[in-house]
């Protein structure tokens, strides 16, 4: 009972605070009356319903500096109120601003959860070309890139006079798909349903420049010519209609086209992967599960050959722990100082072996062997410690290693080169595909995408071409088996001496942390520590050989993570902002 008095209330939070985060509004409709008057001048009435979900408290409209020269008389009303001109930001209150290329006019109010209806008055000067005998006045009522949806308009444009519909000329500039322009006397009518936020609305009218007032205006374009606009009107619903049937052309051979493209993909890519990457076949018993070390390839260039010929920070580890098992290094375990922040627990630390062994040691050991020797003698001597220092150079330092590794791996001639033309031969047979894929998708809609999407996947899946020489699949195969061996093994089925050599290699193919623990805890003898020579405990340690060797393992995981972390990503950066969003009404 006690528990759910305590959810009660983190319930009722939930409950109060879920509206908020459902905060939205639509645009049902707009209608706009537009009068052109004797003057010239163009008087705009925009009525818009919003219908919000939440609270909101301002709305703005913002009109583009574009096809006119003035604009003055801007009001605000809601019903039969009219808002108060004034930058205070109180409900019924509206101001006006603008920049080089927009008006701002923003109004503030109080709603929740209702729809209100607010219309914005203004009218234009200079925003109707003027001719000799015929006048344009040429208008976009609804930008693209909006951030709603509108649902249904109807736009009226009103001349001055009596017009009779064959003294008018109306086109319809729309990119809404179902918008329309009538003509009555005297007026235009413009109707719209739905219109996308990437659509538009907008007529191009022309009319007689007599039902202008002769004194109270001026010719502003003595080039306008009827005639003229009414062929280029032609031209442009001629090239409008070829249009239409290119596109119908292309909406009917997309899909087909499409999926005979993606049967090509899939075709170019069978074929160069049987003629290039199609595997070796090998001799069944290598295949077979093993405990048995297959060969003495170090941990790194076996670890790359297991990993898709990808040199890791596990390789870089198990190479170090061969390193401390062949007598250049101890791990030992040390008391940790007691602090506020941590306990007195035992860590383990990177020592030096008091005899060092007389060997030839290959160049990526030897890197190997001075970084860790520089960073014990730097104090950076614990485990956790000896990649997680220095930044770029050591993320530099490792991707150096890496490259001595693959040097030596490719003297191995276990990939085989010859598959290389395989892949950039389907490489380049894709890209042919996303090419044309890309025109349709332009030119017939996005049923082009299934084939986009298919000649992408295989021109990723290109590496997948990519294959082992004979002798490199079977030595792959012989180390897969003896992978899944280690899986399984226990006291009764591992030869004990080489436990440590194990786990190396358990280390180096990427066995999990669950794994490697299980490897350790179900071979080991606690009684006896000689399979670990190279890890020293403390004295009275209630620690074993076996609880060390997991914990290495712990530490094997947690370095590959993140040393793996400094070689680069894109993750926040001190100083740089996140993120970036743009609103409406709010």
């Amino acid at each position: 009972m006690k528990n759910y008095c305590l959810f009660l209330p983190l319930l009722y939070f939930l409950l109060n605070i879920h509206p908020g985060y459902a905060q939205d509004y639509s645009m049902p409709e707009i209608n706009v009356d537009v009068n052109i008057q004797e003057s010239g001048t163009v008087s705009i009435e925009e009525s818009r319903t919003y219908s919000y979900n939440g609270s909101f408290s301002w709305a703005d409209y913002r009109l583009p500096k574009k096809g006119f020269t003035e604009i003055r008389n801007i009001r605000v009303s809601e019903g039969n109120t009219d808002y108060i001109n004034e930058n205070s930001e109180e409900p019924g209150t509206f101001s006006v601003s603008e920049s080089d290329d927009l008006v701002v006019i923003k109004w503030h109010y109080d709603a929740a959860d209702e729809i209100r209806t607010f219309t914005i008055h203004y009218e234009l000067e200079g925003a109707i070309s003027i001719g000799p005998e015929y006048s344009e006045f040429f208008w976009t009522f609804f930008g693209e890139g909006r951030s709603k949806v509108i649902g249904n308009s109807e736009i009226t444009v009103s001349l001055p006079g009596q017009l009779n519909t064959d003294q008018m000329y109306s086109w319809n500039y729309s990119s809404a798909s179902d918008s329309e322009v009538s003509e009555s006397e005297s007026t235009y009518i413009l109707t719209s349903g739905r219109v996308n936020r990437n659509k538009n609305l907008a007529i191009r009218a022309l009319f007689p420049t007599s039902v202008f007032q002769s004194d109270l205006i001026e010719i502003t374009d003595p080039n306008l010519n009827l005639e003229e606009i009414i062929q280029e009107e032609v031209e442009r619903d001629e090239m409008l209609q070829n249009q239409a049937e290119r596109d119908a052309f292309f909406a009917e051979i997309t899909l087909p086209i499409s999926i005979l493209l993606s049967v090509l993909s899939l075709g170019f890519f069978y074929y160069f992967y049987q003629k290039y990457g199609k595997r070796h076949s090998t001799n069944t018993i290598s295949s077979r599960e093993t405990v048995v070390i297959p060969d003495k390839t170090p941990p790194a260039i076996i670890g790359r050959l297991m990993s898709s010929r990808q040199t890791t920070s596990q390789h870089l580890v198990a190479t170090l722990f061969d390193l401390a098992r062949r007598g250049w290094f101890n791990i030992e375990e040390k008391e940790k100082e007691s602090s506020f922040w941590s306990s007195g627990k035992s860590e383990f630390v990177i020592s030096f072996s008091i005899e060092q062994p007389d060997e030839h040691l290959p160049k990526w050991e030897k890197m190997l062997v001075d970084y860790t020797t520089k960073q014990v003698n730097s104090g950076n001597n614990t485990f956790d410690k000896l990649f997680q220092s220095g930044g770029s150079k050591v993320a530099k330092w490792f991707s150096s290693w890496k490259k001595e590794v693959k040097k030596v791996f490719d003297e191995k001639e276990w990939i085989d080169k010859k598959s290389y033309t395989g892949v950039w031969a389907n490489v380049a047979a894709q890209f042919v595909i996303d090419a044309i894929a890309i025109f349709l998708l332009i030119m017939g809609g996005p049923m082009a995408l299934i084939a986009l999407l298919t000649s992408f996947i295989f021109m990723v899946g290109s590496a997948a071409i990519i294959r082992r020489t004979k002798n490199g699949e079977e030595t792959y195969q012989r180390w897969k088996a003896y992978k899944e061996g280690l899986k399984n093994a226990d006291e009764r089925t591992l030869r004990m001496e080489l436990l440590d050599l194990h786990f190396i290699y358990a280390t180096a193919l990427h066995l999990s942390k669950n794994e490697l623990n299980t490897l350790i805890e179900s071979s080991y003898d606690s009684n006896n520590s000689r399979h670990f020579p190279w890890i020293v405990l403390m004295s009275g340690s209630s620690h074993t050989p076996a609880t060390v060797a997991s914990s290495i393992s712990t530490l094997a995981a947690t370095s590959s993570a993140s040393f793996t972390g400094t070689t680069g990503g894109s993750g926040a950066s001190t100083g740089s902002a996140g993120g970036g969003a743009t609103g409406g009404a709010g």
